[in-house]
């Protein structure tokens, strides 16, 4: 028996305890139980749906998060990283200080005094070089694999990388340290120059040399977001997407290259009696004969009407669209419903998976930050549809009909049914037809 914990803010639909969605609407399950913790549950009370009750129309679900761009970051200004700079350095300090000084009055490092000199050798002198280097390698790691140092998280400063805005990684922050170390070889003042190099960065994003050469830029978080903390979905990177183009009385989701079915549509007006008619045009003058127009249009009239094409449905507005039987179709969250009689694949801006051109694409449209690029494959094998995980950042659920959950593995392929329900993200499909 499922145990119902709260119910979904949305369709009112019982959530149970262990589920991370609505299983009617798809809704996180989290705002569902912040909900019912900030208002209190009534014990007994009825759902205001069941769970085989319909999405409610026009719903869309929420975004989780805003979307981070590159332009929303917030290069980090010179001041702040020169201060950040110079706390590096003191921790530095005080750490070699730690190490060295209680093992200097231990006896364990021994010097030799010479005059004004003092000099260490052997083991001691090995034990100062570990010393010394310990806080810059420490950093080092730290920026590559969380994004700041000691210094640079007190000045609330970040380090990422230009292209991805993550994690700069240990290659990268190698390539930055060995460009400033290259240049402190030049009359031992280049690496001075180096550090005041974000001062006249013409892209006016404050990067420096050994930025640039490293592929890395320092932000401020305190002013501005932190990439580094953003969830699946969030980052925005390719800002060249052209906006979809708002066209009347259209959908805004469905196939790129097989229009969707309606779902319902009141039947259109009978068009007006015609009250005069006229003969066609038999002969046009130096294209064809006498008497060649009339043949023509003695032909068309007693051929037989035309087979609908189901493939070649377009929505007109005159009622809705049957569907054969044994078609599975697809009823997106938006309302719309496509028939899948072909291998294809669905997601934000789907590619082909195997770059045939006449596969069914399916894109998304309103709340996408939660569904890739291309997110989802699907096709028919013996009759039957099966649908597949494209190594999603946000993962594909199978819920069925009784309301078990299957969290699809990348490429695993699994056969749906009617009355299945398919998680892609946060929006949810509707398994509609018969097998």
């Amino acid at each position: 028996m499922t145990d119902a914990g709260h119910p979904c803010v949305q369709c009112g639909s019982p959530v149970p305890r262990n589920a991370q969605f609505c299983l009617v609407c798809g809704t996180p399950a989290s705002a569902a139980r912040s909900q019912s913790a900030a208002l209190g549950s009534v014990a007994g009370q009825a759902p205001a749906a069941g769970p085989g009750s319909a999405p409610i129309d026009g719903w869309r679900p929420d975004p989780a998060v805003e979307p981070i761009r590159e332009g929303d970051l917030i290069p980090a200004g010179y001041g702040r990283r020169v201060l950040a700079f110079l706390l590096d350095g003191v921790f530095g300090s005080v750490l070699w200080l730690v190490i060295v000084l209680p093992l200097m009055a231990l006896g364990v490092i021994a010097f030799q005094t010479q005059e004004t000199t003092i000099s260490f050798t052997g083991p001691s002198a090995v034990l100062l070089l570990v010393a010394s280097v310990l806080y810059p390698i420490v950093s080092l790691l730290m920026q590559a694999l969380i994004g700041f140092s000691p210094g640079k998280a007190l000045m609330g400063l970040r380090i990422v990388r230009l292209d991805t805005l993550g994690r700069v990684g240990i290659l990268h922050m190698l390539l930055r340290w060995l460009v400033v170390a290259a240049a402190s070889l030049v009359f031992l003042i280049g690496q001075y120059v180096v550090w005041l190099s974000p001062l006249w960065d013409a892209s006016k994003m404050s990067r420096g040399w050994h930025d640039k050469l490293a592929g890395t830029w320092v932000i401020d978080v305190k002013a501005g977001p932190n990439p580094l903390k953003a969830r699946p979905g969030q980052l925005v990177l390719d800002e060249s997407e052209p906006a979809p183009v708002p066209v009347p009385d259209a959908l805004t989701s469905g196939p790129r290259n097989a229009a969707p079915v309606a779902p319902a549509a009141a039947p259109a007006p009978a068009a007006p009696p015609a009250t005069e008619s006229f003969a066609p045009i038999d002969r046009v003058p130096g294209f064809a004969p006498e008497g060649a127009g009339a043949a023509a249009a003695a032909a068309r009239a007693s051929a037989p009407p035309a087979v609908d094409d189901f493939e070649s449905t377009r929505l007109s507005g005159s009622g809705p669209v049957s569907v054969p039987a044994g078609v599975i179709v697809f009823r997106l969250d938006t309302g719309e419903v496509v028939p899948i009689t072909r291998h294809g694949a669905l997601g934000r801006d789907p590619v082909a998976p195997g770059g045939d051109p006449s596969d069914l694409l399916i894109a998304l449209q309103g709340d996408t930050l939660s569904v890739s690029k291309t997110h989802l494959e699907f096709g028919l094998e013996d009759g039957r549809v099966w649908v597949s995980d494209r190594g999603s950042t946000n993962g594909t659920a199978l819920v069925r009909g009784d309301g078990a959950e299957l969290e699809l593995d990348p490429g695993e392929r699994v056969r749906v049914e009617a009355g299945d329900r398919i998680r892609v993200g946060t929006r949810v499909l509707q398994v509609e037809g018969s097998a």
